[in-house]
């Protein structure tokens, strides 16, 4: 069955303009996140229930359709009925509401009527009580039918209070917002009532953006240095588009260096290149839990100027060493090439995570200013060779081991 939500907005804070989904969090607003909560739950279009449309709604919702969702404003409930499809369940969000993911996609798997509830505890004395032992998490499914039925009767009263008190009467199905499957306890449903409550969305949301797993550059070296940029760009509202392409001039410009015969110049800046890449997709992460389309355009510039870097170092050092330096240069590429060309086959025979110490272009990055200066630029390019075919010969075994196993 179709699926779409509908996000009501009202003057309920003594701030700003008033409206709790404009409220600032991570760089956007409330409504941004209300939204991609929606759409990941499988919504495959939102209407915004709000009765004035300030500035600040206005940028979020052309945000929003810029990213290709389809997001609609309704500035009454005849207004937002026409919106919807008879046939379609509907996600219904309070206004200021958030849950964890888990559990919306929890509610939404429900057939219509279902709500997200709470245990009736201090911790969640600001959500609206069910009954003796239940509070309503913000979040319901219903049909279109329940909607209608509800708006003829409404009068003055409030649309989500009196949409829960009739899914609450027709014994809609509770899905606990806090541990859905049972499995593992889920971050609480918050209702975000001022700034003070967005920071700890925020918090939240900035944890996201921390891989969980990957490159020992990302997760160690990357965690230190680009981690840290993170918070400040995204309180100054830079675009994650804007940081990647910053890393990839930059990594230009450590191209040009090289160019230049300044080889110690482009080995210093590439690692920051890949630190300021990093700090993007971290960015990317936070709201689309994974890296945009674009920072990996922008990483493919950025490997480019890379391997232009170490073609002119190359082309240096057979100057100096003869041709064969042509052929050890082109190992580091190479393998890199084989290694990429594998990783879907072994993960679709066997989805294990890739061990960590795997070369990737940014753990070579990372590594040859330190071999630069232990053994210098012939011993490093020879050693990011060495270390990129042992990555290589790791990721073969595994995917003839894996291959041998599916044929017995």
């Amino acid at each position: 069955m179709p699926l779409a939500a509908l996000i009501t907005a009202q003057d309920q804070t003594d701030g700003g303009d008033g409206l709790r989904a404009t409220l600032p969090l991570a760089g956007r607003s409330l409504i941004d996140y209300q939204v991609g909560l929606a759409v990941s739950a499988g919504a495959g279009h939102v209407v915004v229930l709000v009765e004035r449309v300030p500035a600040a709604l206005a940028q979020a919702v052309d945000r929003l359709r810029r990213q290709g969702w389809r997001i609609e404003i309704a500035r009454s409930i005849a207004d937002a009925l026409d919106r919807f499809h008879p046939e379609e369940s509907i996600i219904l969000v309070a206004d200021g509401a958030v849950a964890a993911q888990g559990a919306v996609d929890a509610l939404a798997a429900q057939p219509a009527p279902a709500l997200l509830a709470l245990p009736d505890t201090q911790d969640y004395a600001d959500f609206e009580r069910i009954d003796a032992t239940s509070r309503w998490a913000g979040f319901a499914l219903l049909g279109k039918p329940a909607l209608e039925a509800t708006a003829q009767m409404l009068g003055d009263w409030d649309l989500t209070s009196t949409l829960l008190r009739r899914l609450v009467q027709a014994d809609a199905a509770r899905v606990s917002a806090l541990n859905p499957s049972g499995d593992a306890a889920l971050a609480p449903p918050v209702l975000a009532t001022g700034p003070a409550v967005t920071h700890a969305i925020e918090a939240r949301l900035l944890r996201q953006a921390e891989p969980g797993e990957g490159n020992w550059a990302e997760l160690y070296l990357h965690r230190l240095t680009a981690g840290p940029l993170v918070p400040p760009l995204v309180a100054r509202q830079i675009d994650q588009d804007h940081v990647a392409y910053a890393a990839a001039a930059l990594a230009w410009i450590a191209a040009l260096f090289a160019g230049l015969g300044l080889f110690w110049a482009a080995a210093a800046l590439l690692p920051v290149a890949a630190t300021i890449a990093s700090a993007a997709r971290r960015m990317a992460r936070i709201w689309s839990g994974t890296a945009a389309p674009s920072s990996r355009l922008t990483d493919l510039a950025r490997h480019a100027a890379a391997l232009a870097t170490l073609i002119l170092l190359s082309r240096m050092l057979v100057a100096e060493g003869g041709w064969g330096w042509w052929t050890v240069a082109a190992l580091a590429p190479a393998a890199l090439c084989g290694v990429a060309a594998l990783a879907p086959i072994v993960t679709a025979v066997r989805a294990r995570p890739a061990p960590r110490w795997l070369a990737t272009p940014d753990a070579l990055t990372w590594t040859a200013p330190l071999l630069a200066v232990l053994g210098g630029w012939r011993w490093m390019v020879a050693a990011l060779a060495g270390y990129a075919m042992m990555s290589f010969a790791e990721r073969f075994s595994a995917a003839w081991k894996s291959a041998r196993m599916c044929e017995s």
